[in-house]
């Protein structure tokens, strides 16, 4: 049994994997932030509302909740092409520090707090770092991974945005809204500190003409496996040699980017719209509002851990059955679920007694969270990279990246607002319409990817007939 987890996690051959390993857990203490910040109003608000000391005896209105989970996203958007530039400019270990250091700032703020507007300050300042993360990370553990163990290393990030999700609904309802600062910002000091010690990555420093230094990083990455580090730079070699850089006209200019493009914004569309940013930002008042029958704090930890599951699972299953079987069923399930939750508070206003079933909010959100995280929020980030041309994904991550931040601002910005118009079971059904709809674009737009070569895909995506496999 040993052997088979063994094969299934990449760790045959155990010196030449551990340091990418250990490279994607160092790297991935962002994420964990990441999580945590995306989550931190959840707990937080209620506190505030009761006049933590942050706020400095101020009343927080609901204008003001609205702004301090939707801020970090609208900040990300605005610096996520400065980031880019550093990245592909000043290396994946300068743009990692820089993403870093604003965290540090910005629990600093948290901690020394006592006006709203320091929070605002923070919030602003989180953004930035998300934006570094976002793009830093996964390029980095890209670029430094085997091929044989990119998939597994690659889901290490979902798993610890989740993570951080679920650490930040344990503790925070539980600390004041300082001690909980205090312990999110030995993550961040923590990276910074162990970073230091990672190569840069080969992939850049090879661009960049210094050969001699992305050799001795494959070495590192390697474990010192001087042959398995000179066929690396091999195929590194003709990959940089043969890189075009790509700008958003050339990747409309071919039939088959603009499918990938378009596949790519429609599955960005649906998992924000259908509610995920929402969920995650005010789950416990959702619960607070919907009268479920366990304590909202509780439920927000059952639905977290259900969440740290589905990118466990994802990363399981993603190779097993199919890209397309767990989209579609995943945002099918998501329809049922968040249609679920509307009714169940549709009937609730309207006067009729639940408390009988006054379960199912956990059950409807805590089916919607796992289904988002093992579908649209890992496995749509593995389509991603299977769709486009090599020297696109460049500009195509980017575009992808600012839709999501600007699409995750406005969702969470005017929640209350949409609230106001269609009440808190029209959000649900409006989500659950924008989740079916999602499954059906799903069936008729996205060939089958798993074990499929680039080339047979990008085939498909430029209307081409495939008749050596079919989806």
């Amino acid at each position: 049994m040993l052997d088979v987890v063994s094969r299934t996690l990449g760790l045959g051959s155990r010196s030449t994997r551990l340091p990418q390993y250990a490279a994607a857990i160092v790297v991935n203490l962002m994420a964990i932030v990441y999580g945590m910040v995306v989550a931190w109003t959840s707990p937080t608000i209620p506190l505030l509302k009761l006049g933590d000391p942050a706020v400095g005896g101020e009343e927080l209105t609901s204008e003001q909740e609205t702004w301090l989970g939707s801020i970090p996203h609208l900040a990300a958007f605005v610096v996520s092409p400065l980031y880019s530039y550093l990245n592909q400019n000043s290396g994946r270990k300068t743009t990692g520090y820089l993403a870093a250091a604003p965290l540090i700032v910005a629990w600093i703020l948290v901690i020394f707090s006592n006006s709203i507007i320091y929070l605002f300050v923070a919030r602003v300042t989180m953004g930035f770092s998300l934006a570094g993360a976002n793009i830093f990370g996964t390029m980095y553990i890209g670029e430094i991974s085997q091929d044989d163990i990119r998939g597994t290393l690659g889901t290490f990030r979902g798993i610890s945005i989740d993570a951080g999700i679920l650490f930040c609904y344990c503790i925070g309802p539980y600390m004041s809204v300082r001690d909980m600062s205090i312990v999110a910002i030995t993550l961040p000091i923590l990276f910074m500190l162990t970073y230091i010690w990672l190569p840069e990555s080969p992939m850049y420093l090879l661009g960049k003409g210094r050969s001699e230094e992305a050799l001795k990083s494959y070495l590192w990455f390697r474990g010192g496996d001087a042959q398995l580090a000179d066929e690396e730079m091999k195929k590194l070699s003709m990959v940089v040699q043969n890189n075009v850089k790509v700008s958003l006209r050339d990747l409309l200019a071919v039939r088959g980017t603009r499918k990938a493009l378009l596949i790519a914004v429609v599955f960005c569309i649906v998992m924000v719209l259908s509610g995920m940013n929402v969920i995650f930002s005010y789950c416990t008042r959702l619960f607070e509002t919907s009268g479920s029958s366990l304590s909202p704090e509780i439920s927000s930890i059952i639905v977290a851990s259900l969440n740290l599951l589905g990118s466990i699972t994802a990363g399981i299953c993603a190779d097993l059955i199919g890209r397309r079987f767990i989209l579609i069923s995943t945002q099918i399930l998501q329809a049922v679920s968040l249609g679920g939750m509307g009714i169940f508070l549709f009937l609730g206003e309207s006067g009729i007694d639940v408390s009988a079933v006054n379960i199912i909010p956990v059950i409807c959100l805590s089916v919607y969270c796992f289904c988002i995280v093992a579908g649209l929020g890992t496995v749509g980030y593995v389509v991603f990279s299977e769709t486009f041309r090599p020297e696109a994904r460049g500009v195509a991550m980017s575009v992808i990246g600012l839709c999501v931040w600007m699409l995750g601002f406005l969702s969470t910005k005017f929640h209350n607002s949409l609230e106001e118009v269609l009440g808190l079971y029209g959000c649900f059904w409006l989500y659950a319409a924008v989740s079916l709809a999602g499954s059906i674009f799903t069936y008729f737009q996205l060939p089958e990817t798993r074990n499929r070569s680039l080339e047979s895909i990008l085939r498909e995506l430029n209307g081409e007939r495939i008749d050596d496999f079919k989806g």
